[in-house]
């Protein structure tokens, strides 16, 4: 018997039983009718066999029968329905934007101008007089990270059945490198007699000490930490959503290519807001 076969029958059995009660109390109506001058005990259950059918007719007549979901005979529900797919997915992980891990260091840096080569016979004369001598430690920020809008959902791969998920990052990149004022400061400027301070030697020395900073972060491994992290908090973000098995690969990207241009003004906000309680890594780079 087929599910609207059945409901048909169901419904068809309401109705029988509702016009039975009706002619149950039609017919103790009649049968009071004839005995209103004999009360006797017949009479008065008559009586309640009428006002019993009639607050069984209301209650029927008031009720709905519950509706049921169709659904083939021995069939379990799908419990793995509620996954999250792909797409949400990947939008609750791009929510989160950036992932940045920062290298801070200061770089001792030492500038010269108009000095006298070493073999000069005259050198220290030239040096007192024409001369000029920077020495300052420029204290530089290396942010890298990984920009999670460049996830697609080709790098998520969902198993439904094991409620598991395997996600490959975009690669983790220099993100900003800018100087933190507050390590920067000059150490010794001198300057000959007859010369006098060159703007241009401090930053010359400021930018020297930005690529020097990069390449000693890059060695120490500045963008496998990056990924490593961005890694931990996608995993996070996953588990949230109710995956039990998340496998996140970070990854590297090309060699030659570990910088990326950022253009959100939010983005680039948060990355450059002050932090307090940092000081200079022991690994400093430079001379």
């Amino acid at each position: 018997m087929g599910p609207r076969l059945l409901r048909a029958a169901r419904a068809v059995a309401r109705d029988l039983w509702l016009y039975a009660l009706l002619l149950m109390a039609a017919a103790a109506l009649f049968f009071l009718a004839f005995n209103l001058g004999n009360a006797n005990l017949v009479v008065i259950m008559a009586a309640g066999v009428v006002f019993g059918c009639l607050v069984a007719l209301f209650i029927a007549a008031r009720t709905r029968p519950a509706p049921k979901t169709e659904s083939r005979p021995g069939s379990k529900p799908d419990i793995l329905s509620t996954l999250v797919t792909p797409t949400v997915l990947v939008n609750e992980i791009r929510a989160a934007a950036l992932v940045s891990y920062a290298h801070i260091g200061a770089v001792s840096m030492r500038k010269e101008r108009n000095r006298a080569a070493p073999d000069n016979p005259i050198k220290p004369l030239h040096d007192r007089l024409r001369g000029e001598e920077l020495l300052m430690d420029v204290g530089v920020r290396v942010v890298a990270g990984v920009n999670l809008k460049h996830l697609s959902e080709t790098d998520v791969r969902i198993d439904a059945a094991r409620r598991a998920v395997e996600i490959t990052l975009p690669p983790a990149k220099v993100l900003m490198v800018y100087i933190d004022e507050s390590l920067t400061h000059v150490i010794a400027h001198k300057t000959g007699w007859f010369s006098a301070h060159d703007i241009r030697l401090i930053e010359a020395a400021r930018r020297e000490a930005m690529e020097a900073m990069v390449n000693a972060a890059l060695e120490g491994g500045l963008l496998e930490k990056a990924g490593q992290q961005a890694a931990a908090s996608v995993a996070a973000i996953a588990r949230g959503l109710g995956f039990e098995q998340v496998t996140v690969a970070p990854t590297l990207p090309p060699i030659g290519q570990h910088f990326e241009e950022l253009h959100d003004p939010a983005a680039l906000a948060k990355i450059v807001a002050p932090q307090t309680g940092l000081q200079a890594r022991e690994d400093q780079a430079g001379d």
